[in-house]
């Protein structure tokens, strides 16, 4: 069971912390925001353990016998099995595959219209109709994908002449003239200083990052059934609803995700945004790709990966000084799993009440 856990939790891991430093190294900030990653952390610390350490073997029929009938784990056998590295990897390179695809390829650059979600008008670069969204990808990435100069304007930098007017001498006050008027000489920025938040919406709530939020909290809750079998099964839902705790933890946090998500004030704090039924079908179906995709990683060969240390494996010599060093830590012989008895054991007199 507790391997179970460890191959979910780090496939969560592998995932999460690469798409945190690819998108503070592309688009300098992460897709998933901080208060996100502390729902998914939750997902992947509690519930996770509750569901996936604490199936009982004696409810599954032919799950006992099955481990009754396995042969002991020698004591230097790795903490991770092949079979377990194998799906971590794949699984890992599937979820980021699609969350990438996502952040990069999905998100029209485009002038906003009625909302940050909509565009004005035509898009300067996208129009992909499948998911008909704005991008919600920081404005100064978005700007070096465009070839054209003039689609976005430029934010305001003193050595840049492209972000600024240059006036001398220009009356600020056409109803006065003379001593009245007011000169001014210098820069005008090009940009406006709401123009980031009323025509971009930098920093909005926008539905491009709530998707990615979304999917990537399905994947994971659909490779939390695929994480159950760690020994090289076919059919992962074989015993699943004889563990009425799984099937709660499940459910429980696909509810809980449609809350966060579309429940206004809530979905505020958790930096989201409501999705349409259209969009969340999108959502729900690239999250169950992660049940099909476990099908076609069964078939994939794992005897090339080589274990070790990294993976929780020690060798025998290591072990053996392990020991030796545990049973010398007294010099009078004794371990520290010995008990220290008394040469001379008090005697307890018991007095009847009726002497």
């Amino acid at each position: 069971n507790i391997c179970k856990f460890l191959q979910f939790q780090l496939t969560v891991n592998i995932t999460a912390c690469t798409l945190a430093t690819i998108g503070a190294a592309v688009l300098t900030e992460s897709p998933i925001t901080v208060i996100q990653l502390l729902w998914v952390n939750l997902i992947m610390d509690s519930f996770a353990s509750l569901a996936l350490a604490t199936e009982d073997p004696n409810r599954v029929p032919g799950l006992k016998e099955f481990l009754l009938n396995r042969k002991p784990y020698p004591r230097t056998q790795a903490l991770l099995s092949k079979i377990m590295v194998r799906n971590m990897v794949f699984h890992a390179v599937w979820q980021l595959a699609i969350l990438l695809f996502l952040i990069f390829a999905v998100g029209d650059i485009c002038d906003a219209g009625d909302s940050i979600d909509t565009c004005a008008g035509p898009p300067y670069k996208g129009g992909d109709k499948l998911f008909n969204l704005r991008s919600g990808r920081p404005i100064d990435f978005d700007q070096s994908l465009i070839t054209s100069p003039f689609t976005c304007i430029p934010a305001y930098k003193s050595d840049d002449s492209k972000s600024f007017y240059r006036i001398s001498n220009m009356f600020l006050d056409a109803q006065f003239s003379g001593a009245e008027a007011l000169i001014k000489s210098g820069h005008i920025p090009m940009r406006a200083e709401n123009y980031c938040r009323e025509a971009h919406g930098c920093g909005e709530r926008s539905q491009h990052y709530t998707m990615v939020f979304n999917v990537f909290v399905f994947l994971q809750v659909f490779n939390e059934i695929n994480a159950r079998k760690i020994y090289g099964e076919f059919n992962m839902f074989q015993g699943i609803m004889y563990n009425s705790l799984f099937l709660i933890v499940v459910v429980g946090t696909a509810v809980v995700q449609v809350v966060l998500v579309q429940v206004p004030i809530v979905n505020t704090a958790f930096g989201c945004t409501a999705l349409s039924i259209e969009q969340w079908l999108i959502c729900f179906a690239l999250g169950f790709t992660s049940i099909p995709i476990n099908l076609l990683i069964y078939f994939l060969p794992y005897e090339w990966i080589s274990l070790g240390s990294w993976a929780g494996g020690m060798d025998e010599a290591a072990v053996d000084a392990i020991a030796e060093e545990a049973n010398n830590t007294d010099p009078n012989g004794k371990g520290p799993g010995d008990l220290e008895m008394s040469a001379n054991p008090k005697q307890v007199t018991v007095q009847s009440n009726n002497s």
